[in-house]
């Protein structure tokens, strides 16, 4: 659970944008766009929605499995079932490259903020073999465009639009077993297949992230939907605890990045 009252620098600042944008939408009758947001932010703003009493705001990153999401705060009048996504100024924008070129998220996300595209204007960057999908905000189209001719050593070229997001959708395993508890050291060492041990090892080295957070409490219980990046491992998704076993230990379902 976010306390608002403890945030600080970029935080506390990104909290008052995500109340003067609850305001202008409630009292103004606009809408306003924040965003992209990684997962933290996204967990802030849901607080900060809850706590100023705010229901009329969405997320969008571009496609149903977006990690990094654009905040929208609508008026009372806007029917979102009606308007769905297209009121925001999220665009994808595909580029291709030779298969033998190999290109990576770093690469491409380099090349982006090269062009002095701030992060915030960069959502999910999705790469295959010879293609990359990723999704930006509408003022960031024109540079990109006009300006990228390379990634890199590279050269790619680039059109707006994702005729093939199928062939850059993240794969993820699906996992399912048993954990002794929520604890995170327990979940880490079920993800990992590492001893406990050897799971607070890599707890206490600070390679353990939980919504983009390093987090180090070994016994810092792990909710449902959460994300963890473990260094060495991957990216992981908990789906649900559901159910105690005769033995007491409780069912885990998970999902891999690969």
């Amino acid at each position: 659970m976010i306390l608002l009252s403890q945030l600080a620098g970029e935080e506390k600042i990104l909290y008052s944008r995500f109340r003067d944008a609850i305001n202008a939408a409630r009292l103004k009758n606009q809408m306003k766009f924040i965003g992209f947001l990684d997962i933290r932010q996204q967990e802030i703003l849901k607080t900060t929605a809850l706590s100023e009493k705010f229901s009329s705001w969405r997320l969008f990153g571009g496609f149903p499995e977006a990690e990094r999401k654009v905040a929208g705060f609508f008026p009372d009048y806007i029917d979102w079932e009606e308007s769905s996504s297209s009121l925001f100024p999220v665009v994808p924008i595909t580029a291709r490259f030779r298969e033998q070129d190999k290109l990576s998220h770093r690469d491409f996300l380099g090349s982006l903020m090269s062009l002095r595209i701030s992060r915030e204007m960069i959502g999910d960057i999705l790469v295959g073999n010879g293609i990359a999908v990723f999704f930006v905000l509408i003022q960031a189209v024109s540079p990109i465009l006009s300006e990228i001719k390379k990634v890199g050593q590279v050269g790619v070229h680039f059109e707006e639009g994702a005729k093939n997001l199928e062939l850059v959708r993240p794969v993820i395993t699906p996992l399912s077993g048993t954990v002794h508890s929520q604890r995170l050291d327990a979940v880490v060492s079920f993800l990992t297949r590492l001893s406990r041990e050897k799971a607070q090892e890599l707890i206490r080295q600070e390679w353990v992230k939980v919504d983009g957070q390093i987090r180090t409490d070994l016994a810092g219980m792990v909710e449902e939907k959460r994300h963890l990046s473990i260094r060495g491992y991957g990216k992981y998704v908990i789906y649900s605890f559901d159910g105690i076993t005769k033995k007491g230990r409780l069912r885990i379902a998970a999902g891999h990045y690969q």
